[in-house]
């Protein structure tokens, strides 16, 4: 009896010891969270961020003028700002979602100064939602030592702090996912429907992925709740800017081609040189085959494939569904086959959501593994040796070689490639188990 009490007491002692440890590194990722984030958004000297485009656009819809007219966006920013640009400017050409203006409306509403403070309150507000929403969506313990080590992660996760600090709507977007996702899991299928309908309206390449679990689930009344979201607000979008006299199909549908055509913003090729910022598939195939065609084909038939195996897990165990896991290994795959930055891997918090349940333990190897290529996203790596190269660190015979072009500046993406793989070989170990189990019990 004696012995279990000294037990007893060494166990809760560590317990004590752990959970200290823990706020500290909450306390020291919260730091880095604000310097990073909301600090660097606050100081940033020009007028330019990424919720310039889509205030511009949002508050041009709400004048009645066409968002994808160059003028437009050239006098109306000079108005609210006092900057000019120039009509040849790319980022003047705009084909934002439809969908996304009428979402962006509130902050739209505000002169640009004040929609400056407020956006990044929405932004704050957003992050600590996701944070609560993925913390009730893997059932946790509000004291668990679990939740201290997921909310220590999520601060220091570089996405959110980077997403954070250029101002970017994909922070507000993953957060729309991340309520939906436990909304989902309380079967408020419509409510659940109308976040994921509006993360789809504002950036679709986000939200649709995870919307696709649900159908493959047939969870009917959220799949169409999400969809008559996204039409109803593209809709009002479009017919708002008809009823207001505005001439914008022609421009939209230009601009749209000039962002897929003749992009050296986004372009995954050598004529951007940011490219490594792109998180996708088409940046390492491209440094490897250096034909964009190619590269668009590789990326797509090795996500395909991966979809396809992913496919195959969730409807095989339908009636057995792991769903934190199945949300996690599609959201890691939706960032490969399209145009994403590195902010967007802020959707990794999924994943780390499911490794932090630690509710399989015959996987332990698999969510293990997906922790360590999780940990590269806590540096933004990639921007780094960036800037060490644009400032002439790193030797002209490194940054032109193989290896740093194909391995070492997209190494996120190869950790995002290997992180699918690894997600979905745990949702084979997690069937495997639960097959195991039902033939003993």
């Amino acid at each position: 009896m004696e012995s279990a009490g000294v037990l007893e007491a060494d166990k809760s002692r560590g317990k004590r010891k752990l959970r200290a440890i823990l706020w500290i590194v909450i306390f020291l990722a919260a730091g880095e969270f604000f310097v990073r984030g909301p600090v660097r958004f606050l100081q940033n000297s020009t007028s330019w961020s990424d919720l310039s485009q889509n205030y511009a656009a949002s508050k041009l819809w709400l004048k009645g003028q066409s968002p994808a007219d160059p003028r437009n966006f050239i006098a109306l920013w000079k108005h609210e700002t006092g900057s000019r640009l120039e009509l040849t400017d790319i980022r003047t050409h705009l084909a934002p979602p439809l969908g996304g203006l009428v979402v962006m409306a509130p902050i739209a509403a505000l002169p640009w100064k004040l929609a400056k403070v407020f956006w990044l309150a929405v932004l704050l507000i957003a992050f600590t939602a996701t944070v609560g929403a993925l913390v009730l969506a893997g059932g946790f313990g509000w004291h668990e030592s679990r939740t201290l080590a997921f909310i220590a992660a999520c601060l220091a996760l570089a996405p959110f702090q980077t997403g954070i600090a250029s101002g970017n709507p994909s922070i507000l977007v993953i957060c729309f996912c991340a309520v939906a996702i436990w909304a989902a899991q309380r079967n408020h299928d419509i409510f659940s429907g109308i976040l994921f309908g509006m993360a789809c309206s504002m950036k679709p390449h986000l939200g649709a992925f995870l919307v696709l679990y649900y159908l493959v689930r047939r969870r009917w009344q959220l799949f169409g709740s999400a969809v008559a979201c996204t039409v109803a607000l593209n809709l009002v979008a479009a017919l708002y800017l008809q009823l207001r006299g505005a001439s914008w199909i022609h421009d939209y549908l230009q601009n749209a081609k000039g962002f897929v055509a003749a992009n050296p913003i986004d372009d995954f090729s050598e004529i951007n040189p940011s490219r490594f910022t792109l998180i996708n598939l088409q940046v390492p195939f491209f440094s490897i085959t250096g034909n964009p065609s190619l590269s668009n084909f590789l990326a797509f038939s090795v996500v395909g494939v991966l979809l396809c195996a992913w496919l195959y897990r969730v409807m095989k165990h339908r009636e057995r569904p792991h769903e934190l896991l199945s949300l996690g290994t599609v959201a890691v795959l939706s960032l490969l086959p399209v145009y994403h930055r590195f902010y967007d891997a802020a959707l990794l918090a999924v994943p780390l959501c499911w490794c932090m349940t630690n509710a399989a333990p015959h996987s332990s190897k698999s969510y293990t593994i997906a922790l360590l290529l999780i940990a590269p996203f806590l540096l933004p790596g990639t921007a780094f040796l960036q800037q060490l190269a644009m400032l002439g660190k790193v030797p002209d015979a490194v940054t032109k070689s193989w290896m740093w072009n194909c391995i070492v500046m997209p190494h996120e993406t190869w950790a995002l490639l290997l992180l699918g793989l690894v997600l979905i070989y745990g949702m084979r170990a997690v069937e495997s188990h639960q097959g195991h189990s039902m033939v003993l019990g």
